[in-house]
């Protein structure tokens, strides 16, 4: 390939995706981005919607269920995200339960073969919960609802214990994101189902306290964590048990608020902190934004958004920021991706904000030199140890000047990541799937606090070019949906190895160029794929993740060579 004519081509298409981004900015200088409309909040909502008011929310309970009737897939089974496949059993038995309560004539057909896809795919053994033991946290959910609407045994339900609320926040905290669901679904099963005379007695005690806790931790617009999926839990949990009327009605509310005009929900509303901060890191390959006068009012909204008061539900200090606003909690990463481009927007170390939130990431490390997202020294799937959030904390620290000396934050934060890496120079993120993401969040950390010919670096760099594919994309290999190359994965690997300092005339590195021109659409953006992960069972794609990512890796490109096809 001519390293020219490749450069040519990536100069046309990063000016057709920058003004793609630039027409995406808000008046306030932020960006929002579109999550994939989800089948399990989508159901959750309808079926809330529908115990509140059937007849006064008709239309947009219609909508909804003309929703999951359209984007049923082929198989019979529905998605994780829009319409994409694989169709996943989880999914598809909260879609049935909406369904069957809502609208079992119209939607027979669909029933049917919901049912016949459940089936086939041994949906009892494969759904935590309808079988055996199950973990004590939302994913295992599903048997509630069954019981809710009439599908299930109500008494054969995983047990969400309220009493949660009663431990000590050292404990009680570990839980993390879950326990919102934990406590709506558990008051609602001290209320409904049979207990013994301790539960009784321990439960009457939790009750009142889980209410308070949830009133604490919903915000201005009735969301709990920027999320309908868990609006949709916490209003049919205390719906069922008869209690505070205050948070349904804020749940209710805030699912109005959020539903979208084809009839669905997101799993979150939109990660707008997350996507803005993604927009600033693309931009910054191309110009210098601390001077650019439409990133002023960006770099003031970001520093608005700064939770400058602890987070006491979880124990989390000042100086956090959260995915969004204004119910998402402040976590690990956005808090340092946020402060990596306050640094590039040319908000000097001795800001208040950035002090606070150096300070924050600080007191969140964990014991062995690792961040997680919420709660320090944690194990739950969600909130637990991850070499992307290690990454991007390491980045932010070092790009304020924090000490990467033996023994700092930052030196404990690279040997967790060189400890934890696989043999093959791999490592795997808990927030994106397989391990694209986190070996290239790896390699970058490790080059830029200059240890990039440490043996960690380099096994990460041979890991990434290994795993190219054939097409130029990443990656070649796989465990989680979805099936070939990304665009976001191929963005990520792409920069880190030009970051890392790799030719950017060899032909991997023009393959994948060619690749992400190839896939830009005519609007100036590239399809999303559904590589973003809450768990196993649900994945989500995001626009704004893969076009910024791909628009920066394209400029990093452009960075490193020059017209003349000099380097």
């Amino acid at each position: 390939m001519d390293l020219i004519a490749v450069r040519s081509r990536a100069e046309k298409a990063a000016s057709r995706g920058l003004a793609h981004l630039w027409d995406r900015q808000r008046e306030n200088g932020s960006w929002v981005d579109r999550l994939s409309s989800s089948t399990v909040a989508t159901a959750l909502g309808a079926l809330s919607l529908h115990r509140a008011d059937p007849a006064g929310h008709r239309d947009r309970i219609a909508a909804a269920v003309g929703w999951l009737n359209a984007n049923q897939r082929a198989d019979g089974g529905w998605s994780m995200a829009d319409a994409e496949p694989p169709s996943s059993p989880g999914m598809s038995a909260f879609a049935i339960a909406a369904l069957h309560e809502i609208d079992p004539d119209a939607s027979r057909g669909a029933l049917e073969r919901g049912w016949a896809f459940l089936d086939a795919n041994d949906a009892e053994n494969v759904i935590p919960g309808l079988r055996g033991q199950a973990p004590k946290t939302w994913p295992a959910a599903l048997p509630t609802i069954w019981g809710l609407v009439g599908l299930r045994d109500p008494r054969e339900q995983p047990d969400q214990p309220v009493e949660a609320v009663l431990l000590p926040s050292r404990l009680r905290n570990k839980v993390s994101i879950a326990l919102p669901v934990i406590l709506a679904l558990g008051v609602m099963q001290a209320r409904t189902l049979p207990r013994g005379p301790l539960r009784r007695l321990t439960s009457r005690i939790a009750r009142p306290k889980a209410l308070d806790w949830l009133r604490e931790v919903s915000g201005a617009n009735g969301g709990i964590e920027e999320c309908p999926m868990i609006a949709g839990f916490v209003y049919l949990g205390l719906h069922a048990a008869g209690v505070g009327r205050d948070l349904q009605l804020a749940s209710s509310r805030y699912l109005l608020s959020t539903q979208r005009t084809d009839g669905s929900w997101a799993i979150d509303r939109d990660l707008e902190i997350s996507v803005t901060a993604y927009a600033v890191m693309a931009l910054t390959e191309f110009s210098d934004v601390a001077a650019e006068p439409q990133l002023h009012r960006t770099r003031d909204w970001l520093l608005d958004a700064q939770w400058n008061r602890p987070f006491t539900p979880l124990g989390l200090p000042a100086g956090g920021w959260a995915w969004a606003n204004p119910s998402g909690w402040p976590e690990t990463e956005d808090t340092a991706v946020v402060l990596g481009v306050l640094a590039d927007l040319g908000v000097p170390r001795g800001h208040p904000a950035v002090e606070l939130g150096i300070r924050w990431l600080l007191r969140m490390q964990n014991r062995d030199g690792s961040w997680s997202e919420w709660v320090r020294n944690s194990a739950i799937m969600n909130d637990r140890p991850c070499a992307g959030v290690t990454a991007h904390a390491i980045l932010a620290l070092h790009r304020f000047g924090v000490s990467r000396a033996p023994g700092s934050a930052i030196a404990r934060g690279l040997s967790y990541l060189d400890n934890h890496r696989q043999a093959d120079g791999s490592i795997a993120s808990v927030w994106f799937r397989d391990s694209t993401h986190g070996t290239s969040r790896l390699l970058e950390a490790f080059t830029a606090t200059r240890h990039g010919a440490s043996p960690a670096a380099r096994a990460a760099h041979r890991r990434l070019v290994a795993e190219q594919a054939d097409d130029g994309g990443w990656p070649r290999h796989h465990e989680l949906p979805p099936e070939g190359t990304t665009a976001e994965e191929t963005a990520w690997a792409l920069f880190a190895l030009l970051h890392a300092g790799h030719d950017p005339a060899d032909p991997a590195v023009l393959r994948a160029v060619d690749w992400l021109v190839d896939r830009q659409d005519d609007l100036g953006t590239w399809r999303p794929s559904n590589v973003g992960l809450y768990f196993d069972d649900l994945c989500y794609t995001d626009d704004l993740i893969a076009h910024t990512f791909a628009l920066r890796a394209l400029g990093r490109f452009l960075r490193v060579t020059d017209r003349s096809g000099a380097r």
